[in-house]
């Protein structure tokens, strides 16, 4: 099984990034240089992954998701490196939802859409909102 990428003249796709077997990648991706996206992953059109991220095998990014790797903003550059951010194998992330860096999504976790994660994520868990927070059962 091979990557299948959608409209590869319309991304910005780095030829170091890894990228497992069985990946989609979608129009208008950014994937920089130390990037590294697991088997059987759909990454939708228009997402953001910076150095620094790892994403996991089976996991779905959907459309516009950004991904940081600058928790602090640093306008220092000198010694700068990127903060590492991992998604645990099956995770799914819902349209135009941020990822701050150095935070950890769990297994099998769901992030909804629009939502802004600042800390990390247990496994199987659902998160939403502004910070995004658990979604719990109302009763």
């Amino acid at each position: 099984m091979m990557i299948k990428y959608w409209h590869p003249q319309l991304s910005n796709i780095s030829e170091k990034a890894k990228i497992g077997e069985g990946s989609v990648i979608h129009a208008g991706v950014h994937i920089h240089d130390e990037v590294s996206i697991g088997k059987n992953c759909q990454i939708e059109a228009q997402v953001f992954i910076p150095n620094g991220v790892t994403i996991e095998d089976n996991c779905f990014i959907g459309p516009q998701v950004c991904f940081t790797n600058d928790p602090t903003m640093s306008l220092e550059r000198k010694n700068w490196t990127s903060t590492p951010t991992l998604i645990k194998k099956g995770v799914k992330i819902g349209t135009n939802a941020t990822i701050r860096a150095g935070v950890t999504i769990g297994e099998n976790s769901i992030i909804g859409c629009g939502s802004v994660v600042l800390k990390n994520v247990p496994p199987n868990e659902t998160w939403v909102g502004n910070p995004a927070n658990k979604l719990t059962k109302s009763k």
